[in-house]
């Protein structure tokens, strides 16, 4: 597989975990967006759109961002649960966590996974070309 899409994975795996924080972000800036301050607003007439409301949810809906995240979300766990508990130990452990304790190696001497360095990287490379293609369409 080649080094960028190798890096895409990363990147995403490690955005599952503050993915919907991101999404809340977004959709707090699209409800209030920052409007710089008019001097003369006071003198100008009041208008009101009745349809702000609609339009605001319309455009969170239809983010492309919000939804690219969402469904990056979506597929990274539901790869996890198709996953075997020693690939998901791995993902989890190495580019999910914030601070992870381990390296592969450390899975495997301290029997965290239940295979050897060789089949743990297959594992991971494995799961890596599933989310790549998933990712893809």
């Amino acid at each position: 597989m080649e080094k960028w899409r190798v890096e895409r994975v990363k990147a995403v795996l490690k955005d599952y975990r503050d993915t919907d924080k991101y999404v809340r972000k977004l959709e707090e800036e699209i409800r209030v967006p920052y409007r710089e301050e008019d001097v003369n607003g006071d003198i100008k007439g009041t208008r009101s759109d009745s349809d702000t409301m609609f339009g605001t949810l319309w455009t969170i809906e239809t983010d492309k961002q919000i939804r690219r995240l969402k469904r990056n979300k979506q597929i990274v766990q539901e790869l996890l649960d198709e996953c075997g508990s020693d690939t998901e130990t791995i993902i989890r452990e190495l580019y999910i966590k914030r601070f992870p304790q381990y390296t592969m190696q450390g899975l495997v001497d301290s029997f965290q996974i239940k295979c050897g360095k060789t089949k743990a990287f297959e594992y991971r490379n494995r799961f890596f070309e599933e989310l790549d293609k998933m990712l893809d369409i």
